[in-house]
């Protein structure tokens, strides 16, 4: 029912909207009486539980209220455990294939009428092989996972087969600029023959040298329980451990799986010439492992200097007041990314700061580049301090209501750690972290010897020694 406004109910408004009068001077803004903040919810699913079964193997898992689950198995292991180079990219590729007990067209039957998603992934120091299913299927996606994971059949063909889908990895990589460049920074910084400097991916040319007998040798080494963790999110745990009893309980737990070398940070350089439009450029540096007490520090500086691509222009929480952002992006016009990246590792990372460019004002950049590394070391004002504390909170509480990725964070906290740090205390440990705390992980990250890499036109990108000596 509508009701009939006064005739002069709108003149005040109509005045000033049409400059016939004086604006309407009432404010707007009316301050709200006994407000207080409410507190930042910090529970996204239920505490998660992890129990040890007698031959080593963990069960970790947080339920949270969903028709559906992410179950899967995290590895202790990847490329840098490698005897023979792409052996876990392959190995990646032969998941849900098949076993000592069903043929791949079973694997594929079962998934499907689960209506399962099934994946598996091969990085540096794990693997994980993942089910996305309803809970109500959770049983035979355990049974798969143990059939997979453990009993793996290896045939020839099945090898053969996963030339095609490593190639188009490989393909995909030099398509990715930032992907190419974050994985030569392995090996500008770590050296080409340290475990950690060895390719992630498996070169085709190569793959007649990893046969059945080296991928056995792989599973048999490493695929051990004690290295192992199944881990669920949004299933009951005691179910979970009844299920992981009883399709991995009866596997042995072997002796301990021999261990890669230690991988020492030692900076160096790798150039990739190709006729890009753009030159792709990236300065590492060592930064800290997953069990540093500097790893949260880190994480914050890393919100905080942040950055991005020429089209991630947009409203507050793009990352539009980021160092990164403001000062390179904003203020060259023909930058078209400068961001910031961090790989994790157990005892060991790399910091560092990607930037694109066309080739003639490469000069530019690197030289704002480094002036932005320097600047780390310099004053930190609470507003950027409180802001990229917020960024950091808001990104990993809205992650975790996330099914796969809280399966991600309990799987790969219990495989580093050997339990969870629940949500609220890392909110807490993030709040905890002061101007002064960055300052010494930013010192400590730029005593390291720079790591270069430049993808594309590397004329006009300075020598090694003169960015070194610039960083000083």
């Amino acid at each position: 029912m509508l009701r009939k406004l006064p005739r002069n109910a709108l003149a005040p408004l109509s005045r000033g909207m049409w400059g016939a009068g004086e604006p309407v001077a009432e404010s707007l803004i009316v301050p709200l009486a006994d407000y207080s903040e409410p507190p930042v919810p910090t529970m996204t699913s239920a505490a998660a539980k992890v129990t040890t079964l007698p031959n080593g193997l963990k069960v970790a898992s947080c339920d949270m209220v969903s028709p559906a689950t992410t179950v899967g198995v995290y590895v202790d292991t990847g490329s840098k455990y490698d005897a023979v180079p792409g052996t876990a990219h392959v190995m990646q590729h032969m998941a849900f294939k098949s076993s000592a007990s069903k043929s791949q067209f079973m694997m594929v039957r079962d998934a499907e009428r689960m209506g399962a998603g099934v994946s598996c992934m091969a990085a540096r120091e794990n693997m994980v092989y993942q089910v996305d299913t309803l809970a109500s299927s959770v049983p035979e996606a355990v049974a798969m996972l143990a059939e997979t994971t453990t009993s793996p059949k290896l045939v020839p063909w099945e090898i053969e087969d996963c030339a095609g889908a490593i190639a188009a990895d490989v393909a995909d990589m030099q398509a990715n600029h930032m992907a190419l460049v974050q994985e030569l920074m392995h090996p500008a910084a770590y050296g080409a023959s340290a475990p950690l400097g060895a390719p992630l991916l498996a070169k085709p040319a190569a793959l007649s040298s990893i046969d059945g007998g080296v991928l056995g040798a792989f599973v048999s080494e490493q695929f051990v329980p004690s290295k192992m963790v199944l881990a669920a999110a949004g299933y009951d745990h005691d179910e979970l451990v009844a299920l992981a009893t009883k399709s991995f309980g009866s596997l042995p737990s072997g002796g301990a799986a021999a261990a890669a070398s230690a991988d020492k940070y030692v900076g160096g350089e790798v150039r990739l010439m190709q006729e890009e439009p753009l030159t792709h450029f990236a300065l590492g540096f060592e930064g800290v492992g997953w069990k540093s007490d500097a790893l949260v520090p880190l994480c914050v500086l890393n919100t905080l200097m942040g950055g991005g691509t020429s089209f991630s222009a947009g409203g507050p929480g793009k990352g539009m007041y980021t160092r990164l952002y403001q000062n390179i992006l904003n203020r060259f016009p023909y930058v078209q990314a400068a961001s910031v990246f961090n790989a994790f590792y157990n005892d060991t990372g790399v910091f560092g700061i990607y930037g694109a460019a066309p080739a003639s004002e490469m000069g530019s950049l690197v030289s704002a580049t480094i002036d932005e590394l320097k600047k780390m070391k310099g004053e930190i004002t609470d507003v950027e301090l409180a802001r990229a504390k917020n960024q950091l909170k808001a990104s990993l509480l809205m992650n975790l209501e996330s099914r796969p990725v809280l399966f991600e964070d309990v799987g790969r906290q219990v495989l580093t750690y050997g339990a969870r740090t629940e949500p609220a205390a890392l909110v807490a440990q993030i709040e905890a972290v002061t101007a002064a705390d960055l300052k010494k992980v930013a010192t400590g990250v730029l005593k390291s010897a720079p790591s270069v890499v430049v993808v594309g036109d590397s004329t006009a990108v300075p020598r090694y020694d003169l960015i070194a000596k610039a960083l000083a």
